[in-house]
């Protein structure tokens, strides 16, 4: 009889995960530990959604030319009509489902396990602690908004422009809520953070064969590749919505923080799904006080008062 201890079902999620790449058995050694994504996946995910954004961008501005022939095509950014951004949210949604239905088709064939596996979505983390990586999102949000009265915030925001008739805004507010906090976890969170760790602590490796034998055991990140990966990652995150807000540095500074909190959230459970958890957390408040402020979104003129 194995003299092992039986697990504890409510210990904390992992706190020193075992590298399932290996085992004590020979015969059931899966080689050495796959160091995945690594950059060169990164780049074939970014490369599949600029590519699949740009065909679906180019078709939704055939079919809006098509419809209105006369309709003049702006030479500024800001001079986009609400029209032009609606057709470019289609667009990036339609990339989504196409750049997530090529991925779950190729990665798999690239890291033997399934998509999800490869990027540590772990749903077991969000599912143990559901409700403190909701009131985390929340409380976000309320910091957030409570920050925004000591910066200076632009007078347009692009994104408002999704907001000009009830039924897009409400399309618009389920979609900032649910589906974009999915999208931009797995790309920042499961994608980029964990390949610039890993591109670090290769371009710090020791040289030598303890070093390269300790690579090919294990699969565990250091401090340093952590802490500066999810500084990168969280640089560029902050960089995506530079656009949408007309790069207020106020703001932008505050979505960098946003994200290094979801970073956190991400390397401490492990999981993708965890960090995900607080973003839909945080945007659903964030669009549910403007659900509340514009009475359903009857009276979007309040959006801009």
């Amino acid at each position: 009889m194995s003299d092992l201890s039986i697990p504890d079902p409510n210990a904390p999620v992992y706190p020193q995960a075992l590298d399932i790449q290996h085992d004590t058995d020979p015969a059931q050694d899966h080689g050495d530990a796959r160091h995945i994504p690594h950059l060169g996946h990164t780049a074939l995910f970014l490369a599949i959604f600029g590519i699949s954004s740009f065909l679906c961008l180019l078709v939704t501005l055939i079919i809006g030319m098509a419809l209105h022939p006369h309709a003049v095509i702006p030479s500024e950014p800001k001079a986009l009509s609400p029209t032009d951004v609606h057709l470019a949210g289609l667009a990036q949604l339609i990339a989504y489902a196409i750049t997530f239905a090529i991925s779950f088709l190729v990665f798999p064939l690239l890291w033997h396990r399934s998509f999800l596996n490869g990027i540590s979505w772990t749903f077991r983390a969000a599912r143990l602690h559901w409700w403190k990586l909701i009131l985390l999102g929340f409380g976000l949000s309320l910091l957030v908004e409570l920050s925004e009265h000591f910066v200076k915030l632009p007078k347009e925001v692009e994104l408002l422009k999704m907001f000009d008739t009830p039924l897009i805004a409400w399309l618009t507010a389920i979609s900032g809520a649910f589906i974009a906090p999915v999208v931009e976890e797995i790309a920042f969170r499961g994608f980029l953070l964990p390949s610039i760790a890993i591109a670090y602590d290769w371009i710090c490796l020791e040289r030598t064969p303890a070093g390269y034998n300790r690579w090919r055991q294990t699969t565990s990140n250091t401090t340093p590749a952590l802490v500066l990966a999810a500084v990168v990652s969280s640089a560029a995150f902050a960089a995506l919505h530079g656009f949408q807000i007309h790069w207020a540095f106020g703001v932008i500074a505050g979505l960098f923080v946003v994200s290094l909190v979801l970073s956190a959230v991400r390397i401490h459970f492990k999981s993708v799904a965890a960090s995900t958890l607080v973003h839909v957390s945080y945007n659903f408040l964030l669009l549910l006080q403007m659900v509340i402020a514009t009475h359903g979104f009857r009276h979007l003129d309040k959006l801009t008062q």
